[in-house]
């Protein structure tokens, strides 16, 4: 990934940003918590030499530094504020996001505050909530694997379980993932979920009931953290393919676990809103 790798300065931080070269549609590739852009090493290579693909480390993250302001950059708004800025400096009006997890979160507020330059969503791993505890009450499932979510200093087994998550068991035999969980900086997971449960986010129920923007849904049929039931239950002004789609036999890392099952759908979607 080297050759496209750049760095941006914005009023959070600097901004690590792998920026390759396509005619087509530009697409924003946001990670999930403690991790990084290379977790979307399969996306890029299907999307490679044909889209634009810009894929962010987060704030805190990879190889971004951490926040100038941890307090206003370490929750969904700051880094959607974050993100606004990397497309500025980058000159990009018109692209479509891909967001895991917490990227998927990202991406949401995104769709709110620049939903004349986004053409479409496609979101993973993220219950669309509403503010404080009742959104987590309802869009995730109680689960002890998740609980390390918001801690400041993690051990080593927790690390393992992040990784194990995010990207399936068979990740977590390989040291780079442990060493980008490592290096996230601990208090934008303790600062993030502070955020999330005192209500400092917009209500993204109502955003997606209400949004122009084309939105795409997909989660592994297995996530052991996200209350897929409740996915279903929600109102979509714009929902792709007449509803979220489950991925057999993968879980919260279904992009890494499913990746030419999940490729295909990213590629269906990105022509269709092309």
């Amino acid at each position: 990934m080297m050759e496209h790798e750049k760095k941006i300065e914005t009023s959070h931080g600097q901004i690590a940003v792998y920026d390759s070269p396509g005619r087509r549609l530009p697409v924003i590739m946001i990670h999930a918590n403690s991790l990084c852009k290379e977790t979307f090493h399969f996306q890029i290579e299907a999307l490679a030499n044909k889209h634009r693909i810009v894929a962010v480390d987060l704030p805190g993250h990879g190889q971004s530094s951490d926040a100038t302001d941890p307090l206003h950059t370490y929750n969904f708004n700051g880094y959607a504020d974050a993100i606004c800025e990397v497309t500025d400096a980058l000159d990009l009006d018109r692209f479509a996001l891909l967001g895991h997890s917490l990227g998927g979160h990202v991406a949401l507020e995104l769709m709110r505050l620049l939903p004349e330059k986004i053409v479409g969503a496609m979101i993973f791993g993220t219950p669309p909530i509403p503010p404080c505890s009742e959104g987590a009450a309802l869009g995730f499932v109680p689960n002890p694997e998740f609980a390390y979510t918001g801690k400041e200093t993690l051990t080593e087994q927790e690390i393992h379980m992040v990784v194990a998550l995010a990207l399936g068991p068979d990740a977590v035999h390989d040291a780079f993932w442990k060493i980008a969980v490592r290096r996230t900086d601990g208090r934008s997971r303790r600062m993030m979920i502070d955020a999330a449960l005192a209500g400092k986010h917009p209500d993204q129920r109502t955003l997606v009931a209400t949004s122009p923007v084309p939105l795409a849904i997909v989660n592994g049929a297995d996530d052991p953290v996200i209350n897929l039931d409740y996915i279903d239950s929600l109102t979509f002004r714009n929902l792709w393919n007449s509803g979220a789609a489950r991925l057999e036999n993968a879980g919260h890392g279904l992009h890494w676990q499913k990746h030419k099952e999940f490729n295909a759908l990213l590629n269906s979607f990105l022509a269709d809103v092309a």
